[in-house]
């Protein structure tokens, strides 16, 4: 028999009825409305495998003694509004066929809800304080779970839980290890402004709903491996740890303003819809290895302060990279690219394009130039990229690097088992440089004409090797008598690079073998320039 008296409840505004008794009603029916409000049950109280037919409330009652209702069905509604429990609330297996209120619960004992299910109306948690581990792995929520401003003070998991409607995290405080691995939710999944203090796992999850992280704060690691969202907004957020998206599914995806501290791994995942990272910070490596964008992406004005890894990455639509800052090593190795805008892009380390294929790259070349590391197949990719785009100097700028950067690359010898042989490539390399810088860079032409023009002319001028035909009613050659200039032998070898006949004007000597030479030389520089000239100047 159960003794009870009467005392103040908890918050002292009420009297409380004092049951001091143990109480043990296990597998009973109670057909009627069961009324334990404000109460104080002193020791433990057991109703496991019980069914209660009509309304339940236990509405501001503490249970000092531990309170067991495993199995048990609620077939009314059931409240535990600003209940207070101290040595254990076990409700495993628990049916609430109606609204289950837990709302302002207070639980300084562990929480084990494991296989509990709850009706379709509603399942209320709204600021509840769990000082303790809390259970509700393998849970199902038929209609709401309303868990707004709820505080989890121990170690949280909802491992396998099932969520049929929305369910409301806003603003709740997540003081331990908190899991979510493999939950299934149907509805909307709201954790804006949730705060995150230790680790994270949301591994296998799907979330078939909107799922809104906006504001949401994670201080530990996270990881989402293998998860797949509909829809997921983490704008604002701040990841704190390392954080897991590998082979993570997604609908359209915002992330923009994200604070991403930790390492980052989007490896192998897949972007469905719309994914948006504008104005992203991410302060440590992050890599979208082998990653799906199928629809558009951004990243417009977002920051990488170490490593951005995008190798293998597969864009089908275009990808938006427009006032993004690199800090560090930005590599597409591998990548398949559509359309991908850098303008205004900020680059300080270098860029790998090894093995990409790209039908558009819209990168100025000045903003690559001084940082793309080489590969012939690269370069030659964004030449003609840059020709498809008809920008016709980035095209002739990015395939003069390509030779210089070839050229480098090479030794004027080549070893031949135990002798050395001249590397004639080298050579040819870099009289294609001289000449005309590889064919688009025809001032090169001019610059080295005017060189040799001056040069003969000075060679001439120094030997005395230019004579003049004598003038009428003279009997001497001018310049044998009276010396030429350097002004007219100038005037002579620009003649002769030309190919102008002169008829009053003789080399004479060796003379006439470099006046010989120097115009064969002006014919190939003539030529040279011509074919330079076209190909830079005529598209």
């Amino acid at each position: 028999m159960a003794l009870h008296h009467n005392e103040r409840s908890r918050d002292k505004s009420r009297l409380a009825h004092v049951i001091a008794s143990r109480i043990e009603i296990r597998n009973s029916e109670f057909s009627g409305r069961v009324n334990f409000a404000d109460s104080l049950f002193r020791e433990s109280l057991d109703l496991s495998g019980s069914v209660f037919c009509q309304e339940v409330s236990f509405k501001g009652s503490t249970f000092a003694g531990g309170a067991r209702f495993e199995g048990a069905s609620f077939l009314r509604y059931a409240s535990f509004r600003d209940a207070a429990f101290f040595k254990g609330a076990r409700f495993l297996e628990a049916s609430f066929s109606a609204i289950a209120n837990f709302g302002s619960a207070l639980f300084f004992c562990p929480a084990s809800f494991v296989s509990a299910r709850f009706s379709e109306l509603c399942a209320n948690f709204l600021e509840a304080s769990f000082q303790k581990d809390a259970d509700w792995t393998g849970a199902e929520f038929s209609g709401t779970a309303n868990f707004r401003l709820a505080s989890f003070e121990g170690a949280t998991s909802f491992w396998n839980a099932i969520f049929f409607a929305e369910a409301s995290f806003q603003g709740v405080v997540f003081e331990g290890y908190a899991s979510f691995q493999g939950a299934q939710l149907s509805g909307n999944a709201d954790f804006r402004a949730t705060s995150f203090n230790e680790d994270l796992n949301i591994e296998f999850a799907q979330f078939k709903g909107d799922a809104v992280f906006i504001g949401t704060c994670i201080s530990g690691d996270a990881t989402f491996f293998h998860s797949r969202f509909g829809s997921v907004n983490f704008k604002d957020a701040t990841l704190k740890g390392e954080i897991q998206f590998s082979e993570a599914v997604f609908g359209p995806a915002a992330f923009q303003r994200a604070h991403l501290a930790g390492r980052s791994s989007w490896r192998g995942s897949s972007f469905q819809g719309v994914a948006c990272f504008d104005e992203a910070l991410f302060l440590d490596r992050a890599s979208f290895a082998s990653a799906s964008f199928m629809e558009s992406v951004s990243f417009a004005s977002a920051r990488f302060q170490e490593e951005a890894l995008f190798d293998g990455a597969v864009f089908l639509k275009t990808a938006d990279y427009s006032a993004t800052s690199f800090q560090k090593e930005l590599s597409l190795a591998g990548a398949s690219i559509n359309r991908m805008r850098l303008s205004k892009a900020q680059i300080a380390g270098q860029i790998s394009l090894h093995n990409a294929e790209f039908n558009r790259l819209e990168a100025r070349w000045p903003v690559l130039c001084n940082h793309l590391s080489y590969d012939g197949e690269a370069y030659l990719s964004l030449a003609r990229n840059y020709r498809n785009l008809e920008w016709f100097e980035d095209a002739d700028d990015c395939y003069y690097h390509y030779r210089r950067a070839s050229q480098a690359g090479k030794s004027f010898t080549i070893q031949e088992e135990e002798t050395k042989r001249i590397n004639w490539s080298k050579l040819l390399d870099g009289l294609a440089w001289i000449s005309c810088g590889y064919g688009v860079r025809p001032r090169y032409t001019v610059f080295l004409s005017c060189l040799f023009i001056l040069l003969f002319a000075f060679l001439y001028w120094q030997g005395a090797g230019i004579v003049v035909e004598p003038l009428r009613g003279s009997e001497q050659l001018q310049g044998q008598n009276l010396k030429l200039t350097f002004l007219d032998n100038l005037y002579f070898s620009a003649m002769v690079f030309t190919a102008k006949t002169q008829v009053k004007w003789y080399p004479i000597g060796i003379y006439r073998y470099l006046a010989t030479l120097e115009s064969i030389l002006g014919w190939l520089l003539l030529a040279l320039f011509l074919v330079s000239l076209g190909r830079t100047m005529i598209r």
